[in-house]
């Protein structure tokens, strides 16, 4: 029946289905899986899950689980300043390996595993790329150290050769792996400036930016007013910013702790609280108005939550096959 069928129909069709559907389409039949394969449909497919962003939640149990929800971005109204949105359930993730959550990219997670071998004189560190919404998952080569440091992992993608990338770093030692290439092996890289970072990062058009240190500085919060401060870059071979200093407008929802994690497509500022029991809030900050809005997710099958991962900007990956070969 659909070699009687348009090729533009076929992937018209096809397009509309969700990350997890496509991936079972793949398995189906060689020209089923050579379709969902070809570039004509790897760019409708992109271009229609990118249109329609959503917010990701990674949430951490109280025995070090994972699982995944999702939701869409509330309607923005200035009626409201309260909203409630219900998350849809995507996977619980290798309930049986707790493993530390280190970074996001393009539709994909990095996740990190460590354990001491040989008489604890080795340690051996494992990276897995796992897929939210279509629950594949795969595991990166090894990594046997001789030493126990404070690491941190990022996942980034290459807009360019379309590929992902894996950085391993610690005080002087950076190591990096690039992933769908056939052979996957870590090699080393040379940074001339000595730091320790400090969060998951953040990659945009191939670039990766984090925040880090190069020595210890300790601040004294107590009794500040919480707010943001934005830094915009207006000129980059001058490295002039312009910084922008927001006093947050009193909400109930709004503790001392609270973590910015995005920007909407209308340049809200999305917040998170850092430490929630059971009930998650949102909260969308509009710089222009000073307004904020506090979004309540439902859906969450009422668990602990440990620690919370949001991401503003979620659009549906596939792989017809290992996960590295991700659509994007």
């Amino acid at each position: 029946m659909m070699n009687s069928m348009p090729t533009d129909l076929i992937l018209e069709i096809f397009s509309r289905l969700p990350a997890k559907s496509v991936a079972v389409c793949c398995c189906v039949s060689k020209l089923w899986a050579s379709i969902l394969n070809s570039q004509d449909f790897r760019e409708l497919f992109l271009t229609r899950s990118s249109s329609r962003p959503r917010l990701l939640f990674a949430i951490q149990g109280l025995y070090n689980n994972w699982r995944f929800f999702s939701s869409p971005h509330p309607h923005y109204s200035s009626d409201k300043s309260s909203h409630v949105v219900t998350a849809d359930s995507y996977m619980k993730y290798l309930e049986d390996m707790r493993r530390y959550f280190c970074s996001y990219a393009s539709g994909l997670m990095c996740f990190r595993q460590s354990r001491w071998i040989c008489k604890e004189t080795e340690l051996y560190i494992v990276h897995v790329i796992c897929n939210p919404s279509t629950g594949q998952y795969d595991l990166l080569p090894k990594l046997i150290l001789n030493f126990c440091g404070d690491w941190t992992s990022f996942l980034g993608f290459d807009p360019v050769d379309r590929q992902f990338k894996v950085m391993f770093t610690d005080y002087n030692v950076q190591r990096i792996i690039t992933l769908g290439t056939g052979e996957l092996r870590w090699r080393n890289i040379q940074c001339s400036l000595p730091h320790q970072a400090q969060n998951e990062g953040i990659c945009i058009n191939g670039i990766l930016y984090y925040s880090g240190f190069t020595g210890g500085v300790k601040t004294n919060y107590a009794g500040y007013t919480l707010q943001l401060r934005m830094w915009v870059l207006e000129d980059v071979e001058k490295q002039k910013r312009s910084e922008y200093v927001y006093n947050l407008p009193k909400n109930e929802f709004v503790g001392g702790n609270v973590s910015v994690v995005g920007m909407t497509a209308r340049g809200e500022i999305v917040l998170i609280s850092d430490y929630t029991y059971l009930v998650l809030y949102v909260l969308y900050f509009n710089p222009e108005s000073n307004t904020l809005q506090s979004v309540t997710i439902q859906g969450l099958c009422n668990f602990r939550i440990n620690d919370v991962k949001v991401f503003v900007d979620y659009a549906d990956a596939y792989a017809c096959g290992s996960v590295f070969e991700c659509v994007f």
